[in-house]
């Protein structure tokens, strides 16, 4: 059942519509004209409108107007005489209509078939547009559950910072677009100490409290992320070590004049160590710029925490860097040296043969500096291997070996960001690679390897094969030495491993004789 306006000036042909329109079931109004029909429009709602098109005061075509601007939803049917067609083609050129009825009707009892076909389609629009909207509605929920999935993807739960591997994304981003990028490394001041001592709920509210401080005074233009249990990440794109310091100093100060109170109301005091770093002093490579910040922390912490210390790297007239404490060579190795001890120690080791090696075959001294620097770098790519796989006492197993040789190559994609460094490039890439071309990450072999290479592969070997491990004891000098010569022309240069084999014989042999001419 519809609720019809029915407009038509001539009396019985309006009200024999109408019967016929209500024997159909349908709700009737009758309207004597368009005029009075749009007064009725105002006030009702309708689902169709029947119209004559020749009509006082307000014809078809007027009342079909204000319909569209009333009621643009309601169909409307047209009536017209035979020689009044061109106004149902102009009535149709609206879009607006319909159908349209021929007067006088052949048969009442089209009325009805027609009223009921435009019902349908009304009902078929409604309906479409109760689906469509609907549909954006479900949409326009999914984009909000997307949107706040993305949101969470990217926070850490507890404080709504930016989670570890975001704030890392950030970093290599902002490396990548922009000229200059600072970073600082922020971890917290006995907070294992505080967690023991008031609980864990506790912490957690001292852990939201300072992220909130952070937020606050870094403001919209520098990123802060949360990177371990107690540990920050503060990243500031465009920006100098300098400007990070002055904001380290404004997070103390904050500290300070906002202190957590516990529950039981007493004031905690919250302090944070700082280490800074920007990509003038190391590189675009976000390991290092990372390890420079983690070497200064670790001068922070060294000095009694509470301390900003802002990673230097200082140079000599010939524009190389210096070997001080704060240098990106130093804050590598010390990053390292923070996830293994063993690896600092190997790197260490295996350098005095690396160079005792080159030595020996009467390399320049800039040639010795280069195998110093690369030696101790040459496993610098450790920083990036899950410790899980790192600190395994015992075999690896083939995944995880897997994982363990990507080392290299993040070794020197690490180097290749150094100022200063890439000359150290070719030892510290091919270190892995083996002499009958079996070895990794390039497979090269024979003299395809560098020689820089090969002298590292000969030292690096010896070194892990003599270094004491936690789950077992390093082999005799003399039966590792014994493993380089099998090695020779196979995973080793024939001619360094028989060179090394004999340097370090012949140094054994001066020590003995030495120690025999003391007693």
């Amino acid at each position: 059942m519809a609720k019809i306006l029915l407009t038509d000036d001539e009396e019985g042909l309006r009200l024999l519509l109408g019967r016929q329109l209500k024997r159909g079931g349908h709700e009737v109004v009758l309207a004597c004209d368009g005029m009075e029909a749009a007064e009725r429009l105002v006030d009702e709602e309708f689902d169709l409108i029947v119209s004559d098109m020749k009509m006082p005061r307000l014809d078809g075509m007027g009342l079909l107007e204000r319909a569209k601007s009333i009621a643009p939803n309601t169909e409307f049917i047209i009536l017209t005489g035979h020689g009044n067609l061109e106004n149902a083609v102009e009535a149709f050129k609206t879009g607006n209509v319909f159908d349209y009825l021929l007067k006088p009707l052949d048969d009442i009892t089209e009325l009805n078939a027609v009223v009921d076909r435009a019902i349908e389609r009304r009902h078929l629009k409604t309906e479409n547009g109760r689906l469509i909207g609907e549909l954006q509605a479900r949409v326009s929920e999914l984009e909000h559950a997307r949107a706040r999935l993305a949101h969470l993807a990217e926070r850490d739960g507890l404080t709504g910072l930016l989670n570890y591997r975001t704030i890392h994304q950030k970093l290599t981003e902002a490396l990548s677009l922009r000229e200059s990028v600072a970073i600082c490394l922020m971890d917290m001041d006995s907070f294992k100490m505080l967690n023991d001592t008031y609980g864990h709920p506790v912490g957690d509210e001292i852990l939201k409290h300072v992220s909130g401080l952070l937020t606050r005074v870094c403001g919209g233009s520098v990123m802060v992320g949360r990177c371990g249990g107690d540990e920050f990440l503060l990243v500031y794109p465009d920006g100098s070590g300098a400007d990070v310091c002055r904001i380290a100093d404004q997070i103390r100060v904050a500290l300070v004049e906002h202190p957590f109170v516990n529950p039981e109301g007493t004031a905690l005091p919250i302090k944070l160590c700082f280490g800074v770093a920007d990509s003038q002093t190391t590189g675009r490579s976000s390991v290092s710029l990372l390890a420079a910040a983690d070497a200064a922390l670790y001068e922070s912490k060294h000095h009694g925490g509470d301390r900003v210390t802002l990673h230097m790297v200082e140079y000599d007239e010939d524009k190389k860097p210096t070997h001080n404490a704060y240098t990106v060579l130093d804050g590598l190795v010390t990053a390292v040296d923070h996830k293994d001890k063993y690896t600092r120690a190997h790197s260490e080791h295996m350098t005095e043969f690396a160079l005792q090696l080159a030595r020996t075959m009467g390399m320049s001294d800039a040639t010795l500096e280069i195998v110093r620097i690369a030696g101790l770098l040459h496993d610098v790519g450790k920083i990036g291997v899950p410790d899980s796989v790192l600190r395994k006492p015992g075999k690896l197993t083939n995944e995880e070996y897997e994982v363990m040789k990507t080392h290299v190559t993040l070794s020197a994609a690490i180097i290749h960001g150094l100022p200063h460094l890439s000359d150290i490039l070719d030892a510290v890439a091919h270190h892995h690679e083996r002499w009958d071309g079996k070895g990794y990450p390039f497979g090269k072999k024979g003299e395809e390897i560098p020689l820089l290479g090969r002298i590292m592969a000969v030292a690096d070997a010896y070194s892990a094969m003599t270094l004491d491990r936690p789950y077992r004891a390093g082999l005799p000098i003399e039966a590792a030495l014994q493993e380089i010569l099998k090695g020779a022309g196979t995973q080793f240069d024939p001619e360094l491993a028989q060179t090394f084999v004999s340097a370090m014989r012949e140094q054994l042999d001066q020590q003995q004789a030495g120690t025999r001419k003391a007693a």
